[in-house]
């Protein structure tokens, strides 16, 4: 069957008009279809970003931790990681680590960051992350201090990087310290150090 065209050999205006588009109701059926299919996506969407999150934070921190003993090795000099809100100094007693930390180069060894001490790295608080801390926050470390050795005395921890309350703990990861500071992230569904 041929087209219907005009005297040139064009496809008629008759034709084109009936060939235009959509119908108002073919376009809110359309609509309604994908409201439907975000709507059943959005809560894995939303658990798959709170899982990418833990994974980033426990890898943000570990790669930290890690940063700073090769820079005290490198530099000769301590270098500190310590829980900080404002990315500019240490956090006190009790320290959130879940509100950031930042690295330092700490060069007369006192724990605090001096006026022209060098702030190398500073991590803000993360996104989805409700706490970072062990079983017991209350006796958590504030503060790692790698020596020029590269080893941080005393430095055992164990940090599980949590999601927000309203999150699922299942995504849950743990970061364990050693004795002398190396740091390690152990594989999902780890629940212990040792």
């Amino acid at each position: 069957m041929r087209p219907i065209t005009d005297q040139a050999g064009l496809p008629s205006a008759r034709r084109l008009a009936v060939c235009q588009g959509f119908t108002l109701t073919e376009l809110v059926m359309v609509l309604a279809l994908m409201v439907i299919l975000a709507g059943l996506a959005a809560p894995g969407f939303r658990s798959l970003l709170v899982k990418r999150a833990v994974r980033a934070t426990a890898d943000a921190l570990v790669s930290d931790l890690r940063f700073a003993r090769a820079e005290a090795v490198k530099r000769a000099v301590t270098v500190a990681v310590c829980a900080s809100a404002d990315g500019q100094a240490c956090a006190g007693a009790g320290p959130n680590w879940a509100a950031g930390w930042i690295v330092f180069v700490d060069r007369n060894a006192n724990r605090l960051v001096d006026s022209g001490e060098e702030i190398m790295r500073a991590q803000a608080r993360p996104e989805f992350i409700g706490s970072i801390a062990s079983l017991k926050p209350e006796s958590d470390r504030s503060i790692f201090s790698y020596q020029p050795t590269g080893w941080a005395k005393v430095a055992t921890q164990t940090f599980y990087i949590a999601p927000s309350a309203l999150q699922s703990s299942a995504y849950t990861r743990l970061v364990c310290v050693s004795n002398q500071g190396r740091p390690s992230l152990r594989p999902e569904g780890t629940d212990a150090c040792s």
